[in-house]
């Protein structure tokens, strides 16, 4: 593969994509699932990073159990799916890290909430 394609989000689509995290925050908020709405938030941003974790999981999963399929560029191609699968694992697992330390702070109040 010598491109990548990024998908670009629309500048109306914006709103939209952060709504739905200040949906599911208000909602951790209302039902007393988290005490502040700065850690309702990070709850929302973790469930989707986690979800995107397992998904990507699986689609490595999938591609470390294809059995060889004896083409070359067949195969070049899914060594670096596998590269790419691990490597957004581990940016995946960063961003779950910051997003746990920020929740952490913003839990014992030093962020307002």
């Amino acid at each position: 593969m010598t491109g990548t394609i990024i998908p670009l989000r629309l500048k109306r689509d914006e709103a939209s994509a952060l709504a739905g995290f200040d949906t599911l925050a208000t909602e951790l908020l209302a039902e007393g699932r988290a005490p502040n709405l700065s850690v309702a938030r990070f709850d929302a941003i973790l469930t989707k990073l986690r979800g995107q974790r397992v998904e990507l999981a699986s689609v490595l999963a999938d591609l470390e159990a294809r059995a060889p399929s004896c083409d070359a560029p067949i195969e070049a191609i899914n060594a670096e799916l596998r590269d790419g699968a691990r490597e957004g694992l581990a940016q995946i697992n960063l961003f779950i890290q910051q997003a746990e330390t920020c929740r952490t702070t913003a839990e014992r109040g030093l962020l307002p909430g």
